[in-house]
């Protein structure tokens, strides 16, 4: 009785995260309906994302935003008071579902109109606070970029060639990300207890505009099937960096095999809460934080190890001089800084204390946008949910909590699929929680 009771809670976050996609139609990272499920029309467009993956709108519908504002409340009024009396061994999926209601409920108050602090909204949606950066560090990189990139100018200037030097042509582009998506698949299927039936096939086409990376389309799914097919933008300015970052971490072993082991999950316990994951949540910040250490992971947590494939199959497949091979240690440690840099403006601008201006001189000052385009970044920046907090922070705490659980990286391969099917918050990680 007590687990009917559980399911049927579940059940109904899953319907409230549903129906919320009427008012947030990004919101959905994952769905699946049931434990089969094929595509029988063809109601899918491979130019316009529009929620690709599923037809949910006539799925759900009939509660406004005040009533999923009103139940959700409710819900997670009963999942406490259910907290009282459980069991020791549901004490983590009770956990889960309490937090999940919070990110449901929180998401459900910004969309009303709420105001929220950047901390508060982050913390609300993804379990995660992130701490002031130093600023320090910025100034130290940009000094040694200055040291190690080659040609003239400004620090900035070089920067932004090297950046150029990086890219991958458009005729390139598809054996680049083929050959890519083939190892990590390999890797995946190496490392972790998956049946190896799930690689997406994988297209370059200029979609409607530049800041599309990619549009995906599902067409079906089993039990360890997943048919699904990812359309890489040639519009995108791709760089090595950027072929790393949505090879390895958005398809696998990243997300595409976090979403097969959830798929699994959820057949074998009848959990609806595995069936979905949304993006304004600490289980999507826990995928997204994972799924960047995973490409760690993959070469044995070993830059050198990255940096020898990214000069086989990226530098050599792209056509780009295997010199420069040498300078993407620096490179990736300033990828990462970056991604801290645009989480300070997005803070500043949501919280108010950082002006448009001030933004982008900072932005232009360290590179992390090209001459001229700063306040185009900032305007971007402003409608940032916390993007920065779920990806870049989560990364790193992530990545810590696997460094101290589990210090060899064999173990935190079979740490990282037993969390993939695990009730995991980012509370939970933050805590060292052993999954």
């Amino acid at each position: 009785m007590a687990e009917a009771a559980l399911n049927a809670m579940a059940r109904q976050l899953v319907d409230l995260t549903l129906c919320k996609t009427r008012y947030d139609a990004w919101d959905l990272q994952w769905y699946t309906e049931g434990p089969f499920w094929r595509r029988t029309n063809m109601r899918y467009s491979r130019e316009y994302k529009i929620i690709p993956d599923y037809e949910i709108g006539d799925a759900k519908h009939g509660k406004t935003l005040e009533n999923i504002l009103d139940e959700s409340e409710v819900l997670g009024q009963n999942l406490e008071q259910y907290k009282k009396t459980a069991k020791s061994e549901e004490m983590q999926r009770v956990d889960y579902l309490i937090d999940h209601v919070k990110n449901l409920n929180v998401r459900a108050r910004l969309l009303f109109g709420e105001t929220f602090s950047f901390d508060e909204m982050t913390e609300g949606l993804y379990g995660l606070r992130a701490p002031a950066c130093d600023y320090r560090k910025f100034d130290r990189i940009l000094e040694e970029l200055n040291q190690a990139l080659p040609g003239a100018g400004t620090v900035q200037e070089k920067i932004s060639t090297f950046r150029k030097t990086l890219a991958i042509p458009p005729e390139n582009l598809l054996c680049v990300i083929r050959d890519s998506t083939q190892i990590f698949h390999e890797i995946a299927g190496a490392k972790m207890n998956v049946t190896g039936n799930s690689m997406p096939r994988v297209r370059v086409r200029e979609l409607p505009n530049k800041d599309m990376v990619f549009l995906s389309i599902l067409f079906g799914y089993d039990y360890n099937h997943i048919e699904y097919e990812r359309n890489f933008n040639l519009l995108y300015p791709w760089t090595v960096d950027k072929v790393m970052e949505y090879v390895g971490h958005e398809m696998e072993p990243g997300h595409l095999t976090y979403f097969e082991k959830r798929l699994q999950t959820m057949i074998d316990t009848c959990w609806p809460e595995m069936s979905i994951v949304s993006q304004f949540s600490t289980s999507n910040a826990f995928g997204e934080g994972s799924a960047r250490h995973a490409i760690s992971m993959s070469f044995d947590n070993s830059m050198e190890k990255q940096v020898a494939f990214e000069k086989e199959i990226i530098f050599k497949n792209a056509g780009i001089d295997e010199k420069y091979a040498e300078l993407m240690p620096l490179w990736h440690a300033y990828c990462e800084l970056e991604g801290y840099g645009k989480l300070e403006v997005s803070r500043g601008r949501w919280d108010n204390t950082l002006s448009r201006e001030e933004g982008a001189r900072f932005l232009e000052r360290y590179g992390f946008t090209e001459p001229g385009t700063g306040i185009e970044s900032v305007d971007h920046l402003a409608e940032d949910d916390g993007h920065f907090v779920a990806h870049d922070y989560s990364r790193d705490v992530v990545r810590e909590y696997f460094n101290t659980v589990a210090p060899d990286v064999e173990q935190q391969w079979k740490l990282y699929e037993r969390i993939c099917c695990a009730h995991v918050t980012m509370k939970g990680i933050r805590e060292k929680v052993v999954y």
